[in-house]
């Protein structure tokens, strides 16, 4: 059941190209197998980006907000989970059903049943960009209380980090290349660091450059200015890249990446590309001759978000370099502004209450 004290909330729906409309909900009433969580904070990912720019129009109307982070505020009888009221935790959105083809050969994170079942004209969604969510048991991950709420939100991006380098993994001495020093290329970034290798990061515009060198990448290059390629021979010694993680939806990164991998080098495809359809070319030679390996990961599998809840928690990683700004949720329209400058990485919202130090339960 709700909290008495609370028995409405303020979400934020995005109904359009650049169009955004707050409307006052009940909260929801959880089932037995749900948890009830008060959101404290939720980032503006990509796809939110996307749909609100009306580059993705499939989404409207939608409450966005699945990278989010809040505290238990009522707890279904038949959950299993060791959670209590008052526990900080991210919430894993993707649906997983558990009886599918996929879910049932291991790969869950791309679930046959993944999209929820839509009501036409009815808002959808993962709910961070509200103040309650009803979440099922398992999409419920506690995070440690050293982590404030901004860094508890990136578990969700964290986690699909983990598991693209988890399925492409970096080995001692490995040269690594990350393409594109956005939120996603310097959080491979700080992930690929625990592992002793040498670190290039490519990336066009000089701030984010900067912002990976501070971060610790060994080396840098401008592709604007630079030949990739050839670069990438000079800093590895004529050997190619050992693994490739490209974190912006390029299709001549691709190209270039399986061109500048060495011998049984690995090039992973993090980011999705646009629009759908779009192609590369590529000489099918590298993969035959130097047994390169064109890959690619999307979302996350339970241990991986279970690993990132842990190491965010505890702060064996420092994510607080990548949150640039915060803005309370009525101001959801300006975060969105901020979050497409390229000056800025993770931008965070709040619930208005949350900001202004008040409870609604």
């Amino acid at each position: 059941m709700a909290p008495a004290k609370a028995r409405t909330f303020t979400r934020a729906v995005i109904t359009g190209p650049k169009a955004i409309r707050m409307e006052t909900v009940p909260v929801p009433e959880i089932s037995s197998t749900q948890i009830l969580v008060r959101m404290r904070a939720a980032a503006l990912c990509t796809w939110e980006q996307r749909t609100f720019a009306g580059i993705d129009t499939f989404s409207y109307p939608l409450v966005g907000g699945h990278e989010n982070s809040g505290v238990v505020v009522a707890v279904g009888r038949d959950v299993e989970l060791k959670v209590n009221e008052g526990d900080q935790v991210a919430l894993a959105g993707l649906k997983r059903c558990g009886q599918c083809y996929s879910c049932r050969r291991g790969i869950d994170n791309i679930c046959d049943n993944a999209r929820s079942k839509r009501v036409p004209d009815v808002p959808w969604g993962p709910g961070g960009f509200g103040e309650y969510v009803a979440a099922e048991g398992y999409q419920v991950y506690k995070v440690g209380p050293v982590a404030t709420p901004l860094e508890a939100a990136l578990t969700e991006p964290t986690s699909c980090v983990i598991h693209d380098m988890k399925r492409h993994p970096v080995t001692n001495g490995d040269v690594v290349v990350i393409v594109g020093a956005g939120i996603m290329g310097l959080l491979h970034l700080v992930l690929a660091k625990r592992t002793p290798s040498f670190i290039i990061v490519s990336e066009p515009e000089a701030a984010r450059r900067e912002k990976a060198k501070e971060l610790g990448a060994d080396a840098l290059i401008d592709p604007s200015s630079e030949d990739y390629v050839k670069r990438v021979g000079e800093l590895s010694g004529g050997n190619g890249a050992n693994i490739t993680y490209i974190t912006i939806g390029h299709p001549p990164a691709i190209e270039a990446a399986v061109a500048a991998a060495a011998k049984r080098g690995t090039v992973s495809c993090y980011a999705s590309v646009h629009p759908k359809g779009t192609t590369i070319t590529v000489d099918p030679n590298s993969f035959h001759h130097k047994e390169v390996r064109l890959s690619g990961s999307i979302a996350q599998e339970p241990d991986d978000f279970l690993n990132a809840a842990d190491i965010i928690g505890r702060r064996e990683i420092d994510l607080r370099p990548l949150i640039s700004m915060v803005f309370p949720l009525s101001k959801l329209e300006e975060a969105f502004a901020a979050a497409g400058r390229k000056d800025t990485y993770r931008v965070i919202v709040q619930p208005d209450a949350e900001l202004s130090g008040s409870r609604s339960s």
